[in-house]
């Protein structure tokens, strides 16, 4: 296998600015790993770092192949990958009990804090290397961090505070990571899972993996589980009236906004439970890997449009105007 000598990178300059450079590689720091990058997927998260400018490489959904290693290390060359995004520190009390994304050091994310995978390789402690089984490609594989991983956790998380498997779950949202958790969903044997936006392309993406697309925007208790998944003040308000008492508000969407409970008398007189999650732990890796064999291709065949790396400006253009669900890009070898 070919060790690559130097990096072809993207800087996010700010106000949509993407330059790209070239560096040399200095040799892999003990204790780390380099890939190849195979695949590193957009990220709706990424439109501010595209906006604001960023100090390392951005992308964080990343799948590649180890091509050099560390001292200390033991994965092989050759050995394919998705990066775990959290640098966890693996000896606290939460890492120690697998519960690595709430890790009590945590200070960098792979993306945002150190480099990323909008480059042709990139360096990762080997702790967030995650071995890819060989019946998974790494175009399914890299769908196991946000888009199934961040969906299956809350997931999880929403369905313990319910006595029993949920009746109705109500997807509000339908972008990425909301067609995850319909996906999801519907794996984990949820037995009616209905989806609203109101972009009708997205919704209809939507009930292409299964989902119902009628819905009653404004009748009260009406599902066990919702899941909000915009992030806009309407479709947190819309999760919340139409989940019956004694359900689950689960919050995935994210905006820049506060998330506000406005007093009102819906609100005060709902015994309901709301949650909020962050990624996934090692702990449920192995669950995840077998929803990906389960709803992973028809997520990719939904979602995926892969460019190449050079395209990355373009791709982001059309990803912010809605016109590309999910762009991939490819640099290395996705199979």
């Amino acid at each position: 296998m070919t060790v690559p000598a130097g990096r072809h990178a993207a800087r996010f300059r700010g106000e949509a600015v993407i330059d790209f450079v070239d560096d040399d590689l200095r040799e892999v720091a003990p204790g780390e790993v380099r890939l190849r990058v195979d695949v590193c997927a957009l990220c709706g998260s990424d439109k501010r770092l595209l906006a604001s400018g960023s100090a390392v490489v951005p992308g964080h959904e990343i799948a590649g192949t180890v091509v050099a290693t560390g001292e200390g290390t033991s994965l092989p060359a050759g050995t394919r990958c998705i990066v775990y995004i959290p640098v966890f520190c693996g000896a606290c009390d939460q890492c120690v009990r697998g519960q690595t994304n709430r890790c009590l050091q945590l200070r960098e994310l792979i993306g945002w804090q150190r480099d990323g995978g909008f480059a042709d390789v990139v360096d990762v402690p080997e702790r967030c290397a995650l071995p890819v089984p060989a019946d998974i490609g790494q175009d399914v594989a890299v769908l196991g961090l946000d888009t199934v991983g961040t969906a299956a956790h809350g997931l999880r998380l929403a369905l313990r505070t319910q006595d029993g498997p949920p009746r109705r779950l109500l997807v509000v949202g339908c972008g990425p990571l909301g067609l995850g958790v319909v996906a999801v969903a519907r794996a984990m044997g949820v037995e009616a899972v209905d989806a609203y936006d109101p972009h009708p392309g997205r919704l209809a993406l939507a009930g292409r993996l299964g989902a119902g697309t009628r819905v009653d925007l404004e009748s009260e208790n009406q599902y066990d589980v919702t899941v909000e998944v915009s992030g806009a003040a309407p479709a947190r308000a819309l999760a919340q009236r139409v989940v019956v008492p004694g359900g689950a508000v689960l919050a995935l969407g994210e905006s820049n906004d506060p998330y506000t409970m406005l007093a009102t008398p819906r609100w005060r007189r709902t015994d309901c439970f709301t949650v909020r999650s962050f990624y996934f732990p090692l702990a449920e890796v192995e669950g995840n890997w077998d929803l990906l064999r389960r709803c992973g291709p028809a997520l990719r065949d939904v979602l995926a449009h892969p460019l190449t790396l050079p395209e990355l400006a373009e791709a982001f253009e059309k990803f912010v105007a809605g016109d590309l669900l999910k762009p991939y890009i490819v640099t290395g070898a996705p199979a």
